[in-house]
């Protein structure tokens, strides 16, 4: 392996394979769309503070802090608020979790 066209070979060789890759394996898609990905409300445990974001899980980061405090809310026509409603997989089932309408 002392001969340098043995090297040259291997890094031209590498620098081919870099150079077609993006041609060859492409970048994927994200697996659902941005636009198609509901928007619900959800409320702040601490502050009571209601955001309207995309679904994204039982526990959310919220904006303004950072700290994961925001949970799926549901409307309490009784109090007429929105409160911290139950598991996703409850309000799926029940028919609670409704797309926000901005």
């Amino acid at each position: 392996m002392k001969d340098p066209r043995v090297w040259i070979a291997l890094v031209a060789l590498a620098a081919a394979a870099w150079s077609i890759s993006p041609f060859v394996f492409p970048p994927r898609s994200p697996a659902v769309a941005e636009e198609s990905t509901p928007r619900i409300r959800y409320v702040c445990r601490k502050s009571g503070e209601v955001f309207v974001l995309p679904l994204a899980g039982a526990l959310v980061d919220n904006p303004k802090t950072g700290a994961p405090t925001l949970v799926p809310a549901v409307y309490d026509a009784r109090r007429k608020k929105w409160r911290p409603g139950p598991p996703l997989g409850v309000m799926h089932r029940e028919g609670l979790l409704k797309p926000a309408d901005d």
